[in-house]
């Protein structure tokens, strides 16, 4: 698991051998939600939304780490 960006309130991870499409965990105290790299599309809702909204701030501006991440994490060979 790789833990891409951490703040104080949310966490941003990407997982190993994980499902498509492509995406990443925001994980906050109270709950995770999962985020769809291509559109930032919110698949699952769990994460406080103020700490979601930050996570998804970061994300936006950090888009080809996210991929780059995505694509070293879950190579299908």
């Amino acid at each position: 698991m790789a833990t891409v960006q951490s703040d104080r309130n949310w966490k941003i991870k990407i997982y190993p051998d994980d499902h498509a499409p492509p995406h990443f965990h925001v994980q906050t105290p109270d709950g995770e939600s999962l985020v769809q790299i291509d559109g930032f599309r919110v698949l699952g809702k769990g994460a406080e939304p103020k700490a979601l909204k930050a996570a998804l701030m970061w994300a936006r501006s950090h888009s080809a780490e996210l991929w780059r991440i995505w694509y070293e994490q879950n190579r299908r060979t």
